[in-house]
């Protein structure tokens, strides 16, 4: 079954891409776009007898060529809000708007503050879905807004989920399922691509050892933390015997050397981890902390992809805006993976530190040849930075072109929840478990990082057991 998709001859690059993902990738519908000279954008089902109409704002793609990355293409100040009840009619598939208020990045009221209302031919709706979808997941905002902070980053601060309250839910997802309700309740016998949840558990490899590599000051730096910050005797204990163990290049002892039991919890819930290995970075850098070509190392690596999980390039704290440092990191990688005895059919990239220029990180990650990213989660507060819980294609919005690079957004990391918002491990459980939650009520996928570092306390790892096992239930 066909759509047919009219629209106004304006951001027809951009237009598109945002039809491909929601209907072709997300939804699974097949469409067919046409122009007309008016202002909106309507959809319909090809051979629908009764000629039924979708009618939808269309705002963020109406914006004149000159405004196009300014400030004068930005949603408002303060946005609207409408509500996605009363239910338009029977329905069936994922996810389904959420019963709060539906926060409007772009769009058109259409009367008594509800998300839709019916017309004689059909049904209107007030959000500009497509439009507004594209906004999201191109990180536009951050293209157009200049404050960063100290590491370069895009502050969540800065962002309109911070400010309007919804960074905790997947706002492109809920106006797809707006979309989808509406679309169904006109054609019944439309059907939505199936898809299910999955807990993605990653790994950032920023310091594998605690002990081998580490000058002496650093590890009696670390080891009064054990004792002073963390009250962990055991961990002091062995941190100081795994600094005797690395004279001789033992690493087995090590507190740091956690990934065993990382890729045991994965594998006892039948889920797949990836590892994030910083490779090619100098000595010189301050982020330097261990060469990918040591016999450690390669052990690791070849630990790690003989029992099934997967290798990613953990790229540099300068490589952001370095083509070139990606591209070498890259080659540094895959060319230790093969001296260790295998290679993968596609890898995939987290940026250190979450340092991400929107789109130029991207467009220098596909052009090394990467073909995943997830790094897309802000640093100081869990959420959902791209309006998403769903993996998609991405877009370069600067040279208006679709990338050959799909992102994985990250929804919750360990620094986050312990660091930046200072919460105990109990009070970062139930943070994470209810992000999880929302992102198995839309069938999505929940990637959550975990450092091997995090791990190096022996209640570290049991908590983490523990939560692995909440994430993972049906009701957890």
């Amino acid at each position: 079954m066909t759509l047919i998709v009219h629209a106004p001859h304006t951001h027809v690059a951009e237009r598109r891409y945002a039809l491909d993902v929601v209907l072709r990738e997300w939804l699974g519908v097949g469409y067919d776009l046409a122009f007309h000279d008016r202002p909106g954008v309507t959809v319909q089902l090809k051979g629908d007898s009764q000629a039924r109409e979708l009618a939808l704002p269309d705002v963020f793609f109406a914006t004149p060529a000159e405004d196009w990355l300014t400030e004068r293409s930005m949603p408002p100040v303060q946005l609207a809000r409408v509500d996605p009840a009363p239910r338009l009619g029977a329905y069936a598939g994922a996810g389904g708007p959420e019963s709060a208020k539906l926060p409007v990045l772009f769009g058109d009221a259409v009367g008594e503050g509800h998300a839709w209302k019916r017309t004689d031919s059909g049904l209107v709706l007030a959000v500009d879905v497509f439009g507004s979808v594209f906004f999201l997941l191109t990180r536009y905002e951050e293209i157009v807004g200049h404050v960063r902070d100290r590491h370069d980053r895009f502050p969540a601060s800065a962002s309109i989920a911070t400010r309007e309250g919804f960074l905790h839910r997947p706002l492109a997802d809920e106006y797809v399922d707006l979309l989808w309700l509406a679309m169904h309740t006109l054609w019944p016998s439309l059907s939505r691509r199936a898809t299910a949840f999955r807990l993605r558990l990653t790994h950032d490899v920023d310091q594998p050892w605690a002990a081998l590599g580490q000058g002496l000051g650093a590890v009696a730096h670390a080891t009064g933390g054990d004792l002073l910050r963390r009250r962990d005797l055991g961990l002091a204990a062995r941190r100081v015997r795994s600094l005797i163990d690395a004279r001789s290049g033992r690493v087995d002892r090590d507190p740091f050397n956690t990934f065993a039991d990382l890729m045991d919890i994965s594998e006892r819930h039948g889920l797949t981890s990836v590892f994030y290995f910083m490779a090619g970075n100098s000595p010189t850098d301050f982020d330097f902390r261990y060469r990918l070509s040591d016999p450690q190392l390669i052990d690791l690596l070849r630990s790690v992809h003989e029992r099934g999980h997967e290798i990613g390039l953990h790229a540099s704290y300068v490589s952001h805006r370095s083509p070139t440092r990606i591209r070498a990191e890259f080659d540094a990688l895959q060319e230790s993976c093969r001296v260790a005895g295998f290679d993968q059919a596609t890898w995939g990239v987290r940026q250190h530190y979450l340092r991400l220029a929107s789109p130029d990180t991207w467009r220098y990650q596909a052009s090394a040849g990467l073909a995943h990213d997830s790094t897309l989660g802000f640093a100081e507060q869990i959420g959902f930075r791209a309006g998403t819980c769903r993996e998609f294609p991405l877009y370069d919005a600067v040279r208006g072109c679709r990338l050959n690079l799909v992102e994985r957004p990250l929804a919750a990391m360990d620094a986050t929840l312990l660091e930046y918002m200072d919460l105990s491990f109990d009070e970062a459980a139930i943070r994470a478990k209810a992000l999880v939650q929302t992102c198995r009520q839309h069938n999505g996928d929940a990637v959550v990082l975990f450092h091997n570092s995090t791990l190096a306390g022996r209640r570290s790892a049991a908590r983490y057991r523990s939560l692995v096992e909440a994430l993972a239930q049906p009701d957890g």
